[in-house]
């Protein structure tokens, strides 16, 4: 597994092209991450291993069921993230069985955590089975955990190199304007490109001084005005359709069209932007031909205008699609509960496949989006469980916080109690997080008993790590008293809970114990 890195522009796409040209002997499985994909949980995984999903059955049934369930085929409780990662190996494997296997991902940037994790897990064991595994990233992202990768650096040209490059594009231009383009692409191939098509265009901004924006470099900056003066030259109604297709950055030409035509618009409006090679509509797709044209599409365009694609593609897509509830959200001029409902069920979807981070986020989305004050509070703990889950601490304790000073519900303040006990756990006090979880289980015991064995399970488990856990005889009371039929998912893990305590307890012959346990004797096993 290789992870390129460079600024937008760098050629990290043109290296992708170029390994993937050359790569004659290897089946190659592709995708490209999407910014508004990148809260839906195992999309991108989705997109690379679509047409391979027919080896499914191949797989141990656990990992099978793992990505049936993580990408919609099968109704389950959840995902484990460790099944994904291995089902995630064992697929990519199995597939490279027939002969050597190329991954390319570009625009990893915007991976959804439950992708990006199960590909890492999956990059960081290939050994021999005969997979290339080569992602391209922004280097300026810093939410991509990078830890235990390769990562490959992509410096700027030389200035010979650069010179080179314009000889082959723009051999026309004075040496005088040459230089001074070189100097401002600093070294960025794309930045170059782009500058020096405006300038035999005649763009009177070439050659000015740069303009920086936040998040972005200063020779990406230069590609985004370049891209961007390149748009204001095209009609009013050309510009508003690139809006609805940049707004819908998975480019679904049937989602697009039926949006664009809700305002007035049609296929014909991209004629301009198409004879400009900003976009290209190919096989029911709208491609921007570079992320930074879309980048400059959007920003450019009035507030209200995205509010009106916005929500012309929220009525174009089904009540069940994650994206509506993100188009309904970004069309929101403030509270909206259709939105906030909708983000709240694209929020449950999320859990139950096990998209945790993904789950966080539109659970937060949606409690921006609530009113009332009671039923933000309780989307903004749901919120922070699934920050907790998907192991952004920092960001669940805060949301925790926040939803605490909302909230008088005792379930509510028992599942913000878990959280910050989570927090607790991580920095290393498992005593007084197991303590944390068991004084919410105990809140909730009487009317919710199915969450008080998932707390209690947590007790358990935390107090295992500490070196004493004095509350661990009432957790094992408690156990033994819920009332879960035998059969219930979670009786395993309680039955199994309960025996953990009380060896801890110093009660290896507590009445829980199966007689199989009772009978094992340490010195028999030597």
């Amino acid at each position: 597994m290789l992870v390129l890195a460079g600024e937008a522009g760098s050629g990290k796409t043109a290296l992708l092209e170029h390994v993937a040209a050359d790569a004659k002997d290897f089946r190659v499985l592709r995708c490209t991450g999407v910014e508004s994909e990148a809260e839906l949980p195992f999309a991108a995984l989705h997109l690379l291993l679509h047409d391979c999903l027919d080896r499914l059955d191949l797989l141990p049934a656990p990992q099978a069921a793992a990505l049936r369930a993580a990408f919609g085929l099968a109704e389950a409780l959840g995902v484990d993230r460790f099944l994904a990662g291995l089902a995630t190996l064992t697929l990519l494997s199995e597939v490279a069985g027939d002969g050597p296997l190329l991954c390319l991902i570009d625009d990893a940037q915007w991976l959804d955590r439950a992708s990006w994790d199960a590909l890492r897990f999956a990059g960081r064991r290939l050994g021999a089975e005969g997979v290339v595994l080569l992602l391209a990233i922004r280097d300026d992202d810093s939410m991509t955990d990078l830890r235990g990768v390769r990562v490959l650096g992509l410096s700027g040209l030389s200035q010979a190199a650069a010179a080179a490059l314009l000889a082959e594009r723009a051999a026309d231009l004075t040496l005088d304007l040459r230089d001074r383009l070189i100097e401002e692409a600093s070294g960025n191939p794309l930045t170059l490109i782009e500058l020096a098509a405006a300038a035999r265009s005649g763009d009177p901004a070439v050659g000015g001084p740069p303009t920086i924006g936040t998040g972005l470099s200063t020779t990406a900056r230069r590609v985004l005005d370049a891209f961007g003066s390149q748009v204001d030259r095209l009609p009013a109604r050309t510009r508003l359709a690139l809006l609805v297709a940049a707004a819908e950055d998975t480019g679904q030409l049937g989602v697009v069209l039926d949006a664009v035509r809700r305002i007035g618009l049609g296929l014909g409006d991209f004629e301009s932007a198409e004879r400009a090679r900003l976009v290209y509509v190919v096989d029911d797709v709208v491609t921007f031909r570079h992320p930074l044209i879309r980048s400059a599409v959007y920003g450019r365009a009035p507030a209200a205008d995205r509010v009106t694609a916005h929500r012309a593609l929220a009525d174009s897509l089904p009540e069940s699609a994650d994206r509506r509830a993100w188009h309904l959200a970004a069309a929101a001029g403030g509270f909206d509960d259709e939105a906030a409902d909708a983000m709240e069920a694209a929020a449950l979807r999320a859990d139950r496949r096990g998209g945790y981070a993904a789950s966080a986020a539109a659970h937060e989305r949606s409690a921006r989006l609530t009113a009332d004050p009671i039923l933000r509070g309780r989307r903004l703990a749901a919120a922070a469980m699934g920050a907790r889950d998907s192991a952004q601490l920092d960001r669940a304790a805060s949301l925790a916080q926040e939803a605490s000073a909302m909230t008088e519900d005792p379930r509510t303040l028992a599942k913000l109690a878990w959280v910050r006990a989570r927090l607790e756990f991580e920095r290393g006090t498992p005593r007084h997080a197991s303590e944390m979880v068991l004084a919410g289980a105990e809140t909730v015991y009487d009317s919710d008993k199915e969450e008080a064995a998932r707390m209690l399970i947590e007790v358990v488990r935390m107090a295992y790590f500490a070196d004493e856990a004095p509350g661990l005889a009432r957790a094992a009371k408690l156990i033994d008293a819920l009332p879960l039929s035998p059969d219930h998912p979670l009786r395993p893990m309680l039955e199994a809970s309960s025996i953990l305590a009380r060896l801890q307890l110093g009660q290896p012959e507590g009445p829980l114990l199966p007689p199989a346990v009772r009978a094992i004797r340490p010195e028999r096993l030597v």
